[in-house]
């Protein structure tokens, strides 16, 4: 665990923007660094002081740190444009006042995808109905047959047909949860 020494600047950013007692600044700090991710280089816009950009998402919280253990501002993050779903973190309401045509850009490509994913899934129930009509037949010429090897050749034709029965109903399944989720996605800006 990398130690972080924290400029007193820091201490006085960390109070006044993050709401933080004074005597717990320094110590909350440090623990944010630990669990912050970089994102990259930053320089001052006024020259001069060369720093690194670290995030910590969970906390909301951006951290500037020079000299590679100097922790010299911090900064609360903004807030995002959208929850996401299933995130405790992050508690934002969804983008309400978007332009209409890019409302209507994305009614139009989700249409598309929905679309795309419906002949698809058109096709896969197809399959699904062929595979439960050749299961049919072969259960029927099973009842049918007398001698044990056959019953056995069948009863293996049986079992590989279950199992493609079993990975075709698995597409259908995804494709279906698909379009359920580009449904959901794009009501909450249309």
């Amino acid at each position: 665990m990398k130690q972080y020494r924290v400029d007193p600047h820091a201490v006085k950013r960390a109070i006044e923007r993050l709401g933080i007692a004074e005597r717990h600044a320094a110590n909350h700090l440090r623990q944010l660094m630990q669990t912050a991710y970089y994102v990259g280089d930053k320089t001052s816009r006024y020259g001069g002081i060369r720093g690194k950009v670290f995030d910590n998402v969970k906390a909301r919280v951006r951290i500037i740190v020079i000299e590679d253990d100097l922790i010299k501002t911090v900064y609360k993050m903004a807030d995002p444009l959208a929850p996401i779903e299933g995130n405790p973190i992050v508690s934002t309401p969804p983008i309400t006042d978007l332009p209409d045509e890019l409302k209507a850009v994305l009614k139009r490509k989700s249409d598309a995808l929905i679309v795309r994913r419906n002949r698809e899934l058109r096709s896969l129930t197809i399959q699904l109905a062929e595979k439960n009509l050749e299961l049919a037949q072969l259960e029927l010429n099973r009842a049918r047959a007398r001698a044990h090897k056959i019953i056995a050749v069948i009863d293996a034709k049986i079992d590989i047909a279950k199992k493609e029965y079993a990975t075709i109903n698995e597409k259908v399944d995804a494709i279906k949860s698909e379009i359920k989720s580009i449904e959901k996605g794009v009501a909450a800006y249309v």
